[in-house]
């Protein structure tokens, strides 16, 4: 019984957005985690909706606060709420814009008592109509100060079913999960899939450690990219690892880190800024 609570901690610590954790297990009834994220990222390289390099002369950033959370309906149902309660987009160029991200709502099922395999259906829901101009910094030769739009939401509204599958080990302090993600898009947008795999393991009887894989591949019998500003995700292919850390700082309280990059390695780069997301911040569980 204390090796599976030890599996199902681990998992549930992690079910953070842009590397977000799936896994076969739900909580107990009436349990909860909340966890807290600040992220940043910076990168000047582009690869276009051809997954082609481009100079794009200046750099992109953007950086958020994530509130995440999870609570046990009953022992097979998990309830989950995702909010970018702050999120913050910029070039080297321009100004910074600030709001809300996409909130999702989504419910998750484990299917079998006797292996951890769960189905999670979730509503991305727009916190906006994908507009957030920002101007530049300088004017142009003309004396006119540009805008550019960098938007906090894709503005419209997206259904993601997910299909996921976990093992813990019989030494109580490592499992692996597999998932199978299908986002289903309004608003003449791709659809996306995306598949990934981690595995992660107990040090010290402190500190989690764990190992992500995911790629996102589109789904459309069409050949042309919806245009737009790459922040939309249309046409946005990928492969993207990472290492997450957890530390108990008590026995409810954790202090968790983690950094996510890009590659080519399974899935080319398409539509995406390349570079690397730090975040930190803390959890709390019960």
């Amino acid at each position: 019984m204390k090796n599976n609570k030890y599996i199902v901690l681990l998992v549930f610590s992690f079910c953070v957005a842009y590397v977000q954790a799936q896994s076969g297990w739900t909580r107990e009834a009436k349990g909860f985690y909340v966890q807290a994220t600040a992220s940043y990222f910076s990168s000047n390289d582009y690869y276009t909706t051809e997954g082609r390099l481009a100079d794009q002369g200046s750099t992109f950033n953007s950086g958020g606060l994530l509130i995440y959370g999870e609570y046990g309906i009953s022992d097979r149902f998990t309830a989950i709420l995702d909010v970018p309660l702050v999120r913050l987009n910029s070039f080297s160029t321009t100004e910074t814009v600030a709001g809300v991200g996409n909130i999702q709502l989504a419910i998750k099922y484990r299917l079998l008592k006797s292996f951890p395999l769960s189905l999670q259906v979730g509503l991305d829901i727009p916190s906006n109509d994908g507009e957030n101009f920002a101007r530049s910094n300088t004017a142009d030769d003309f004396g006119q100060f540009n805008e550019i739009n960098l938007p906090l939401s894709d503005g419209e509204f997206n259904v993601r079913t997910t299909l996921a599958a976990s093992h813990g080990f019989a030494n109580g302090k490592t499992y692996a999960s597999t998932f199978t993600s299908i986002n289903f898009r309004t608003e003449s947008f791709s659809n996306q899939l995306q598949v990934g795999a981690e595995v992660g393991h107990l040090f010290f009887d402190k500190l989690y450690l764990i190992g992500k894989l995911k790629i996102q591949e589109r789904l459309s019998s069409e050949n042309n990219v919806q245009s737009g500003s790459f922040l939309y995700g249309e046409g946005t292919t990928f492969t993207n690892f990472g290492l997450t850390s957890m530390y108990k700082l008590t026995s409810h309280l954790n202090l968790v880190a983690n950094y996510s990059d890009y590659s080519g390695f399974l899935v080319e780069r398409k539509n995406i800024y390349d570079g690397g997301t730090f975040s930190l911040g803390l959890s709390l569980e019960y």
